[in-house]
């Protein structure tokens, strides 16, 4: 079984041998890698049809309780974990089966909590652990997200990211009074505009000094507090914030559109971009054109990853022979009916879905067979089922602690990438295990921090490693707005 596998003979990993080890190290940088673990909270989030696995069942009755997150974080900042990245969706997967329900019986990212909850319990049992928060620009207003933001980077100490998303889901539009999603393209436009209106909330309504500390209470300087005044296509916000200041005022900013208005959109707005795909040598072309766009910028690109890691090459690999047999085929067809815009129930097996006379169909499965090494086969619904049902568009390392830190060393190298969103196949053994096994490997190849900066530090001091400088960096687009 090689290091990298996806089970089913797809986007097999370039570099191993049939051991599934590497020929030769090919590992020159040092560079430091960035850690963040990647959930949702709901019963399985990429581990489609596991939420009853013996190892994952509990966590699938119980995702809605405090105590499960709690203890998560705890293991998180034991790992010295630089955050926990949390999903979100405002739907459900309708598309598959042309609105069968069936994806609420399989648990398809169904049912979803409001991730904005889950902060604070696991702040209140974690000092380091940081927090990314997915929201959309599609739905949420402006002055809404500025102030939730705003208010928990003051209970967190300045812990707290914000993944941008502008929403895919005729679903979650019909939630919102609408009765479909706005096109692509619009929804980036839309979304540009709502980020000059919260970088003028967050950056520009309180300048430095409205706030006047005092002996016995501090005050306010009413003509350092400025109404904004917005005026677009799609906002009207008077302002002014009605929060302080936070210790970031910024959110750290998170974005994970691949399309060409994705990256266009990433290079003027995200400090840190979530890309997936099954294999370096296939993401790095991605990672060329976001750090691109972004110019002389300086942009974290972290990949999604899930690792399976236990004390041998044999156990991880049976582990993951268990897992990948008990993962559901069908609910991979739903997710990515959702993803593709396309019923996937309807094409029967044996069917490329590149010959199809769905026009988006075409485009996505296309896209998806040229980041693999597999693209000359037929890609029809089985292929695409066994891509996706365990880790999604995601890769997957299996192995020891050794074997396993080789390939991700190999990805930081090859991707020139930052580090990783690692999924989970079990919640919490997966990170469980990634604690015990791998985090002490990567540490003692000076690969990942030994602990966390001895004093105070907010989310963007640690991801950029610039003690004192909690702001949008200088080169920031948002940095303009500041007054």
């Amino acid at each position: 079984m090689p290091a990298h596998h996806r089970g089913f003979d797809v986007a097999s990993y370039k570099g191993y041998d049939e051991n599934g080890e590497l020929p030769a190290k090919r590992i020159k940088s040092t560079k430091k890698i960035i850690l963040n673990a990647f959930v949702m909270f709901t019963p399985t989030h990429l581990n489609f049809g596991l939420w009853n696995h013996p190892d994952h069942s509990k966590f699938g009755r119980d995702f809605a309780k405090r105590k499960p997150w709690q203890e998560l974080a705890k293991t998180l900042e034991k790992g010295k974990f630089h955050a926990i990245f949390i999903a979100d969706h405002l739907g459900f997967r309708e598309v598959y089966g042309d609105g069968d329900p069936i994806a609420l019986e399989k648990k398809i990212q169904f049912p979803c909590h409001d991730p904005l909850f889950l902060v604070p319990i696991m702040a209140s049992v974690t000092e380091h652990l940081n927090f990314g928060i997915t929201a959309s620009t599609s739905y949420t207003p402006p002055f809404t997200l500025a102030r939730q933001f705003s208010t928990l980077d003051h209970l967190t100490d300045g812990r707290i990211g914000w993944n941008i998303v502008t929403s895919n889901s005729d679903s979650a539009s019909r939630n919102f009074g609408l009765n479909h999603q706005m096109e692509h393209d619009d929804r980036y436009k839309k979304a540009d505009e709502y980020m000059d209106v919260v970088y003028k909330l967050w950056e520009s309504s309180w300048s430095e000094d409205a706030v006047v500390k005092g002996l016995k209470t501090d005050t306010f300087d009413t003509s350092k507090i400025n109404y904004i005044d917005h005026e677009g296509d799609h906002f009207k916000v008077k302002g002014p914030a009605v929060t302080l200041p936070s210790i970031q005022r910024t959110p750290v900013l998170f974005q994970a559109g691949m399309s060409s208005a994705g990256r266009a959109f990433a290079g003027k707005h995200a400090e840190a971009v979530f890309i997936a795909g099954p294999s370096p040598e296939l993401i790095r072309q991605t990672v060329n054109a976001l750090r691109e766009s972004a110019g002389d910028r300086k942009l974290l690109v972290v990949s999604t990853l899930m690792v399976i890691v236990k004390a041998t090459n044999e156990e991880a690999e049976a582990y993951y022979r268990e897992l990948s047999d008990a993962s559901d085929k069908e609910g991979a067809l739903i997710f990515c009916s959702q993803m593709f815009g396309a019923d996937l129930k309807s094409y029967p097996p044996g069917q490329d879905l590149r010959e199809t006379d769905n026009p988006n169909l075409v485009k996505a499965v296309s896209m998806w067979a040229s980041q693999t090494d597999s693209k000359d086969a037929v890609w029809d619904v089985d292929r695409i089922a066994n891509e996706y049902k365990l880790a999604g568009r995601g890769g997957v390392a299996v192995g020891d602690a050794k074997r396993v830190a080789d390939i991700i060393e190999d990805w930081i190298e090859i991707g020139d990438l930052d580090g990783f969103n690692l999924s989970h196949a079990t919640f919490p053994g997966t990170y469980e295990d990634i604690v015990e096994y791998l985090v002490p490997e990567l540490q003692k190849r000076g690969r990942f921090h030994e602990d966390y900066p001895e004093n105070e530090h907010t989310f963007r001091e640690l991801l950029y490693s610039t003690p004192g400088d909690s702001y949008l960096r200088s080169d920031h687009y948002g940095f303009g707005f500041k007054t």
